[in-house]
């Protein structure tokens, strides 16, 4: 709680995210610097029961080993280690080339321009293997221009470490050896809970404008405090963030749900002043609210948000629209100020096509976000047409392709907020009444890994 009595997120929506910085009261900490400094190596014994570790993670480090080269698991997998987390995904790291990687591999694929690295198929997933790579040279980074475009210089273990993002990303685990190479004092901050940058935290956010979100995305979900020089980076190049590729900041935004922290994830986005950046119309209508003396419909989505966590930690998927339409509810829903009566549906598509052409929504996506944000008031039985009551209660709303992501998104809100529970059994017994072959398919959960396919269209009108 700072000094005026606020909490911080509520602080950094009314006064930003500076107000914040000179309360004191937010998410970072001054943290002690690293012992020894960054880039002494610590070989610290640590070894991971073999049922934590991917099995086809272990046989590709042991191939790569095997042929000449050293390989270690890094990043993710021994940072979720470290925090008493199983991992979703396992990286590997080596000395070998990506064609040297690709003759040890029958089974693998070179991927990428930017940043080349190997894809490893077995039947049920895929591993990433990457070469070590080197800082690159100023005098390849364009005039003056610190964002990074291509990462191929390929160069030694520490290098590789070094060029990394955060010191708990930044750990290599010696599989055959049961040992954490640290060059960066990474274990420590991870007992510590603490969430630092590597090296000089102004560059690296305008190398890759993207890691201000994932700190802010990390540090949700693992509950840590965040450096302040790392924190008072965030803050000041925040607007740099639209500099990244659209579908990145989409995709970082949409993972802070994977991870069941978007609750939090949300709030360090109001203390940093980040979600002005990203989202500037959900901020600009949440500031109005809060200007009017209203805070209900900001705590109600943040009560949402947690909601959402709690389902997603019970093992529950969410579709991207439903990601989406939890953030956006409160802006496609609201009045207009001005008194015109704009259709629902026609003032929803107007309100989300500059969202859509910020972030790269695609069409599919866009038009279901609109679809399942305008069934809420249906739902709670605030906004169905009379027509349709009279025809049937809702019967058709039930055999919509979209309804049962609707009615999911609902339940979260009754969860949240502890209205509509009779409404929303109601509904979900309508939907039960349907035969199996008349109900729409549910809609598949993607992955949080990208893929290459074709340019999605964009969400009409974007």
């Amino acid at each position: 709680m700072s000094e005026t009595g606020l909490p911080p997120y509520l602080l950094g929506l009314r006064d930003g995210p500076e107000a914040v910085l000179a309360s004191g009261s937010g998410a970072f900490v001054d943290a002690a610097p690293p012992d020894p400094p960054a880039g002494t190596l610590r070989e610290i014994e640590h070894r991971f029961s073999d049922e934590l570790l991917d099995a086809y993670a272990v046989k590709v480090i042991r191939r790569l080993e095997e042929g000449g080269h050293s390989a270690y698991l890094v990043g993710g997998s021994v940072r979720d280690l470290l925090f008493g987390l199983r991992p979703k995904d396992f990286d590997i790291v080596t000395s070998a080339l990506p064609n040297e990687i690709r003759r040890l591999f029958r089974n693998c694929r070179i991927i990428g321009r930017r940043f080349r690295l190997a894809h490893v198929y077995f039947r049920d997933k895929v591993l990433e293997v990457a070469t070590f790579r080197a800082p690159m040279p100023a005098s390849e980074n364009g005039d003056g221009e610190l964002l990074i475009r291509d990462d191929n210089v390929f160069g030694t273990r520490e290098q590789d470490v070094m060029r990394r993002d955060i010191t708990i990303n930044a750990l290599l685990y010696d599989v055959s050896r049961g040992v954490i190479l640290d060059y960066v004092g990474g274990v420590a901050d991870a007992e510590a809970h603490v969430l630092r940058m590597i090296g000089d935290p102004d560059i690296r956010m305008q190398e890759d404008p993207i890691r201000m979100l994932r700190v802010l995305r990390l540090a949700a979900r693992l509950t840590c405090r965040i450096d302040r020089p790392t924190w008072e980076a965030v803050v000041r190049h925040r607007a740099l963030i639209l500099d990244a590729a659209k579908p990145r900041i989409l995709e970082d935004l949409m993972r802070m749900f994977l991870g069941g922290a978007a609750g939090p994830a949300f709030d360090l986005m109001l203390e940093s002043g980040v979600l002005e950046v990203v989202l500037p119309e959900l901020h600009a209508h949440l500031v109005a609210r809060l200007a009017a003396g209203d805070t209900e419909e900001l705590e109600s989505l943040r009560a949402v948000l947690r909601a959402a966590d709690r389902a997603r930690q019970q093992g529950r998927e969410f579709t991207s629209a439903q990601r989406l339409s939890l953030l956006l509810a409160p802006l496609l829903l609201a009045p207009d100020g001005d008194g015109a009566k704009t259709a629902p549906a026609e003032q929803a598509t107007e309100r989300m096509k500059p969202i859509a052409a910020r972030l790269a929504i695609s069409r599919r996506d866009g038009e279901r976000v609109r679809q399942i944000i305008l069934s809420l008031p249906k739902l709670l039985g605030t906004g169905a047409p009379r027509k349709s009551r009279r025809r049937g209660g809702g019967g058709a709303l039930v055999r919509r392709s979209y309804f049962r992501e609707a009615l999911e998104v609902f339940g979260l809100y009754v969860a949240a907020t502890g209205d509509g529970h009779a409404e929303f059994e109601r509904w979900a017994h309508r939907l039960a009444e349907i035969p199996a072959e008349e109900q729409a398919p549910p809609a598949p959960a993607r992955s949080s890994r990208r893929r290459r396919s074709r340019r999605p269209r964009r969400f009409a009108g974007a």
